[in-house]
């Protein structure tokens, strides 16, 4: 196997990807893939389902996303491992808030300084790397490509090639990779997979043209222009790529750096407590369940004293105590906010009375 697809989308590319995770994978597994990147479109919504699937079929899962940046530019961005994924979701969110949610944007500034742990691939022809050079703009393209460079590390980033048989695409290739030689960066091969089979194009031709609220003859443009954006075979891709050979092994060290499972490897410590000296979170938060307990039933059963024996062996072996310290805080100041509220508006309103 000379190739790894790093750049695909599923059907939680929301009115895009035209193929689920299941399907994708299992394609990925009769063509023999050993490793599949799940990249979809502002959102890790199927990652976990995905690296799950990808498990069970011994296909290795890559976490990754394409992000759209202000201005409406797209980046291609891979964890490779836990602090990567942690800055993937938190450029993802700032993505959302800090524009309209049903049009996430990242701003640049967030992505140079959360560029741990990820590697970043230019993007399709909508990348800022692509689009210019398909412009023409060789400096300009240059000139992003190096603070790309700056930010993440000349390991980190690689300039993305694809092959969709489209107009624009060998001549664009061409001058990406001079570019990348002119760099220092490597450079990767992707096909923009949005569905796992050739003949599922005709779903996602609906689905964009649904997107924008248009017929299939009015959503033309906005359709892609052909059906060879789906997962390829080794062969098929090499066929395509016989003039970039190190575009396609590169894919391999990208898929072995990136090895980062969800299943396994997100080492995730919940949230801290402060507790009252003598306690622990757990201590605590029993003292607490054993009050409320009293104030609830005047005292302690056997039953509810075996019960609440139950939900601190469960809570203490998945370390929730923390949790639900912070969400009983979050209970009691919205308890204390409504009463206060209330006699806001009681004492208005004898005012109110008052004056009439």
């Amino acid at each position: 196997m000379t190739y790894v697809e790093l750049h695909c989308h599923s059907n939680y590319s929301f009115q895009e990807g035209a193929s689920s995770v299941d399907e994708l994978l299992a394609r990925a597994s009769e063509l023999k893939y050993p490793a599949l990147a799940l990249t979809d479109h502002n959102n890790l919504c199927g990652a976990m389902h995905f690296a799950q699937v990808a498990r069970s079929l011994n296909v290795q899962p890559i976490t990754g996303a394409e992000v759209t940046l202000q201005g409406g530019g797209h980046l291609t961005l891979i964890a490779s491992d836990s602090a990567g994924y942690a800055n993937l979701c938190s450029l993802i969110s700032h993505s959302y808030i800090d524009a309209d949610r049903r049009d996430p944007a990242l701003n640049l500034k967030n992505l140079s300084q959360q560029s741990r742990g990820l590697v970043l691939l230019t993007g399709c022809r909508k990348g800022p790397v692509p689009n210019l050079t398909d412009q023409g703009r060789m400096k300009e393209a240059e000139a992003i490509l190096r603070e790309y460079v700056e930010w993440f590390g000349i390991d980190s980033v690689f300039v993305e090639l694809q092959q969709n048989l489209a107009h624009g695409d060998t001549r664009r290739n061409r001058r990406l990779v001079e570019l990348a030689h002119g760099v220092g960066a490597g450079t990767v091969a992707t096909n923009n997979v949005h569905y796992h089979i050739s003949e599922r194009h005709r779903l996602q031709d609906a689905l964009v043209a649904i997107r924008n609220n248009k017929s299939l003859e009015e959503a033309h443009q906005e359709r892609r222009p052909n059906s060879h954006f789906h997962l390829k075979s080794s062969s098929e891709m090499a066929a395509l790529f016989e003039d970039y050979p190190e575009a396609l092994s590169n894919t391999l060290l990208v898929a072995e750096r990136c090895s980062f499972d969800l299943t396994s490897d997100l080492d995730y410590k919940p949230p801290g407590y402060p507790v009252p000296p003598g306690h622990t979170q757990l201590s605590y938060l029993e003292k607490l369940c054993h009050q409320s307990a009293i104030r609830r039933y005047g005292r302690i059963s056997r039953r509810v004293d075996k019960r609440l024996s139950e939900e601190f062996r469960l809570i203490e072996k998945h370390n929730l105590a923390g949790f639900l310290l912070i969400y009983h805080t979050i209970i009691h100041h919205t308890i204390i906010y409504h009463i206060i509220i209330h006699h806001i508006i009681m004492n208005e309103s004898e005012i109110v009375y008052g004056l009439e």
